[in-house]
């Protein structure tokens, strides 16, 4: 009887729908639900109203939601943007400061992007190009992840902690989120570029963590061959669910290991 109940309730729950991955409009559309059902119920049966609401609350912490179609019905009639204020998808890039520099201005500086030769576009610089990919075979024979890491952010390495789920790679200490990466690879790719670009830009410590994260970002693009694997890198429009809305993406994949390497949201 002890482990029947736990085994129920873990049939009954929906981890798609809850703990990170809830959808807050979908919660407060249902608790309002269950407040106005249970309000009704209480003037012919006040320990109906009670028990009703009892049960709703029950079902939309295990759930997500009460009413069934819920994440369907806010993805579709809900806006985007306020969909977007509460979305658990959340792309690992930082809003701009207005005294930020511009990716393409950085790289340009450093002598890291180039105009392409046969192509208006721009290239990687082929010498920084070998020195990222020995940074990264460095990093990674190293296990450097959290030494470089901490040391970029500030942090103390030994509090530091990484989680890996399917669709993200994330920095936490003491379970507050630092950095989140869509992979492993990822991470290291932009640890690797932070090695070169410190000693190529002069002022590269005195840009912000967030800046700096956006141009690192940037530069993932020209990655061809995975950090990881070594397989080739492919680039592929997708539709992306998450926890309230749906969204096209560009996003950049290592074709071995299917890790995925950038994820741009389209824009109109």
């Amino acid at each position: 009887m002890s482990t029947e109940l736990p085994r129920t309730i873990d049939r009954f729950r929906q981890p798609e729908y809850t703990g990170e991955n809830r959808c807050t409009p979908c919660t407060i559309v249902n608790v309002a639900i269950a407040v106005v059902v249970s309000t009704i119920l209480t003037f012919p049966a006040m320990p109906l109203g009670i028990a009703f609401f009892a049960f709703s609350m029950a079902a939309i912490y295990l759930r997500g939601y009460l009413v069934p179609g819920t994440p369907w019905f806010t993805k579709t009639y809900f806006p985007d943007w306020l969909l977007r204020k509460f979305d658990k998808h959340e792309m690992p890039t930082a809003t701009p400061e207005p005294t930020d520099r511009e990716p393409e201005d950085v790289l340009s500086e450093a002598n890291v992007v180039e105009p392409c030769a046969e192509i208006d576009d721009l290239c990687l610089d082929e010498k920084f190009r070998s020195a990222w990919h020995e940074n990264m075979e460095r990093v990674m024979a190293d296990g450097a992840e959290k030494r470089d890491l901490s040391r970029i952010l500030g942090a103390d390495e030994s509090e530091l902690e990484f989680e890996e789920h399917d669709s993200a790679f994330i920095a936490r200490i003491e379970g507050r989120r630092l950095g989140q990466w869509e992979s492993r690879p990822a991470l290291i790719a932009d640890l690797a570029a932070a090695r070169e670009l410190s000693d190529r830009y002069d002022h590269w410590d005195d840009l912000s963590v967030d800046n700096q994260s956006r141009i690192l970002s940037g530069l993932r693009i020209f990655l061809d061959t995975c950090p990881e694997c070594g397989d080739n890198i492919t680039a592929e429009q997708e539709t992306v669910e998450s926890c309230c809305r749906s969204m096209e993406v560009v996003a950049a994949t290592c074709e071995g290991c299917d890790a995925r390497i950038l994820e741009v949201e389209q824009t109109e």
